[in-house]
């Protein structure tokens, strides 16, 4: 069964060629390069409406955040964080909001993801 053409926000997402396990995760380690490429994402509200993880029980990243059971998992980094301190994994505050995106920072960073992405698979097995 083949799959439907991607909506335009879906083409345009950072973790469009990702695989699913990575975006689909139920842990901050085997997501971090969805979260990574969440950080780049020209379409994370697209993403949240359209998933709308907190309606749906979801599992995974969507918008920046990960998710279990519909609700969003403090990264792992935040829990022993002192108040105001920066995120050591440089993520941005997910609370605070998106501010205009440059295309070009943003393709050097998706580049960089699925550099990344594609090294990890090099090694390993088919």
């Amino acid at each position: 069964m083949s799959q439907p053409d991607p909506t335009p926000w879906q083409a345009a997402a950072a973790c469009a060629g990702l695989s699913p396990s990575v975006v689909f995760a139920r842990r901050e380690r085997q997501a971090a390069p969805a979260l990574r490429a969440c950080a780049a994402c020209p379409v994370p509200r697209e993403c949240e409406a359209a998933v709308a993880p907190a309606e749906s029980w979801f599992d995974g990243v969507c918008a920046g955040r990960l998710w279990r059971n519909g609700r969003p998992v403090k990264p792992r980094s935040a829990r022993y964080a002192k108040p105001g301190a920066a995120d050591p994994l440089g993520r941005p505050d997910p609370a605070a909001p998106l501010g205009p995106l440059d295309p070009r920072t943003v393709a050097t960073q998706l580049d960089a993801v699925l550099a990344a992405d594609a090294g990890g698979r090099a090694g390993g097995t088919a």
